[in-house]
């Protein structure tokens, strides 16, 4: 990547923080299906307007979001289109029906891929590892919007059958102790809102087919589940925590009850050989000492939470770690421990200006993406081994008080996990292994820590925002994908990351496979001519930050040497793209707003259709 930024690094060396006008609303904002999206671009815009782009700051999670929402929204701001898609899909499949007009049967689809992780590169997103009460070798995994994969093998090979669910996303799953036949699975992505919950479902055979519960929700109601709970001794009595509050039924699912004292929370325990006290946090920490009918808030010495996380041990019953995250910058607040079952919190570790375990570096930076990436573990042998994650994995063995870095998203070596942490999970009856799930994929050590392994395997949980294909040689594919590069295929089987990062728009020379273009976020260009062994940059058309997220870069369908960059106001031209790769700025399309995609005709390379984002978008040029 070649544009530079300056990093300030603002020390905090108070644990207590109270809200303020500097908080980021825009978190919040993103979460409510209520809000306008042109209100929670503005609020974001205002937050970042006097600050500096920084690494592992929640940014880039919300140009994701905005470059998938914005062209889904209706012109008022309203953006509740996205979750009816599925309903609208199969009314035009109705009405198709009613008029008579049949399906094609000679459409046949087959997965090109990439299946599991490229060479060099990351799977995709992983909210949550959960293993099968009765063999640990069978372990299930959610994605945001890929679905509930399932492994037999410990995490060798995977599979699904949720493709067709109302949605797709997932953010838990229990399974009943007794009988892993049953299952409940919490839809939607808790973490991003890639996807909001249709409420939780139920399996009887083993997550072959799933039916609703009497937890049943529309999409558009814009609710998420962080975390559900099913009793250890009787698996009548489920639990799920939700943006909504508490939920909980006594007959598997077919009814379900507000309890007194609910709030919206993400995350959830029991107390280990406990079943009476349950605890509860979102952005403060509730705890139930009747197997969840009553709930009662408990201080927990922190003030300006923005999001908790929680962990419990089997090494001591008594203990809870709450691991806190700013309301401010969703950096580091602070890590709590609990030594009487959640009744009162001491301070472990508080922030300071060198120990933001949230951060994307050496702690030593500021802020965070708590909002969307917050995890804590504690081992099941020894109750003062925690495991945290932000960014990075880190490790105490001290009760919080101090942690070392145990995974680097930066390594080239054996410490490598992909950026981002989800969820820790240690495998039960075992202290030494522990799994991961993260924007990567799912990783996983077997010597608490000290090396990590991908176990991603044949997952096809990729998020891709733009594909081109080779023009003579039709196995040869190139693909941009969210958060793990730009990733190519010389015969749609086999895949490596060619270039880091947010893969963004790309394309594979008309004339010669050797040569191929990738991009970055806001329209950085690189170009390859060796078949993507190496890649020079591209100096940009423009670099003054006000690009587009995706900005579409095509080449001409009559000289291979010209090519068009978009993305900006006006259309950018370069006439030896393989070489030097200047640029001159042509005209400016008609309407507000930047260049969100273009097309050259190729009967007439004069004529180019350019859409824009904002008003009287469409225009035409015939020079």
């Amino acid at each position: 990547m070649k544009r530079f930024y300056v990093t300030l690094l603002v020390p905090f060396s108070m644990l207590t923080i109270s809200n303020s006008s500097f908080s980021q609303q825009w978190v919040e904002m993103m979460r409510n299906p209520n809000a306008n999206f042109y209100d929670i671009q503005n609020e974001f815009r205002n937050y970042w307007s006097n600050r500096p782009y920084e690494k592992g700051k929640g940014f880039k999670q919300f140009k994701r979001w905005e470059n998938y929402m914005a062209p889904r929204v209706y012109p008022s701001g309203d953006m509740s289109l996205p979750s009816k898609t599925l309903s609208n899909h199969k009314q035009w499949e109705n009405d198709l029906a009613a008029a008579g007009i049949p399906k094609s049967t000679n459409g046949t689809w087959t997965i090109v891929g990439p299946t599991g992780k490229p060479a060099n590169g990351g799977a995709g997103r992983v909210n949550f590892v959960r293993f099968d009460p009765t063999n640990t070798n069978t372990m299930w995994i959610g994605t945001p919007d890929g679905g509930l994969w399932k492994s037999t093998n410990g995490g060798t090979s995977w599979t699904t059958n949720t493709d067709q669910l109302t949605v797709i996303g997932c953010s838990d799953v229990a399974i009943d102790p007794t009988n892993s036949n049953t299952m409940y699975l919490a839809t939607g992505d808790n973490d991003g809102t890639d996807t909001y919950s249709s409420g939780v479902l139920k399996s009887t055979d083993g997550g072959a087919t799933w039916i609703t519960t009497g937890l049943n929700w529309t999409a558009s109601q814009g609710r998420t589940i962080g975390r559900l709970l099913i009793h250890p001794t009787n698996s009548q009595i489920l639990m799920a925590f939700t943006s909504a509050g508490i939920f909980r039924t006594t007959n598997g699912g077919t009814s379900w009850t507000n309890p007194s004292g609910t709030f919206a929370c993400s995350d959830a325990e029991y107390k280990p050989g406990d079943p009476n006290t349950v605890y509860a946090c979102g952005t403060s920490f509730k705890r139930s000492t009747d197997g969840g009918l009553n709930w009662t808030a408990v201080t927990t010495g922190l003030t300006g939470i923005g999001r908790l996380a929680m962990a419990v041990t089997e090494a001591d019953p008594n203990y809870v770690y709450l691991l806190a995250a700013k309301s401010s910058d969703n950096g580091f607040l602070g890590l709590v421990r609990s030594i009487n079952s959640g009744a009162a919190f001491t301070t472990r570790m508080a922030s300071t200006a060198s120990n933001n375990i949230l951060g994307w570096d050496s702690g030593a930076d500021s802020g965070g993406q708590g909002w969307y990436d917050l995890a804590i573990a504690a081992s099941p042998t020894n109750a003062e081994t925690v495991f945290t994650g932000g960014i990075n994995i880190w490790k105490s063995t001290n009760g919080g008080t101090n942690f070392t870095k145990t995974s680097v998203w930066t390594s080239s070596t054996t410490t490598y996990v992909h950026a981002d942490i989800h969820d820790i999970v240690f495998l039960p009856g075992n202290a030494a292994t522990i799994l991961t799930g993260c924007d990567g994929g799912i990783f996983k050590t077997t010597n608490t820590g000290t090396a990590w392994s991908d176990f991603s395997s044949n997952l096809q949980i990729a998020q891709q925002y733009r594909i081109s294909i080779s023009s003579s040689t039709p196995g040869k594919t190139l693909a941009g994908h969210q958060d793990n590069g730009s990733n190519y295929s010389v015969n749609g089987t086999t895949w490596t990351q060619k270039y880091g990062g947010d893969g963004m728009d790309c394309y594979i020379d008309r004339t010669t496979d050797n040569n191929m273009i990738v991009s970055l976020y806001y329209g950085d260009y690189a170009r390859s001519t060796n078949g993507g062994t190496s890649f020079t940059d591209i100096t940009d058309p423009t670099a003054n930050g006000s690009e587009e997220w995706v900005s579409p870069i095509h080449q001409d369908p009559t000289t291979s040497t010209v090519a068009y960059a978009g993305g900006r106001s006006a259309l950018y031209k370069s006439t030896n793209i393989w070489t030097t790769a200047s640029w001159t700025a042509l005209g400016t399309p008609t309407g507000t707003g930047n260049i969100v995609e273009f097309a050259i005709a190729p009967s007439d390379n004069q004529v180019i259709y350019a859409l824009k984002s904002g008003t009287n978008a469409v225009s035409k040029s015939t020079n």
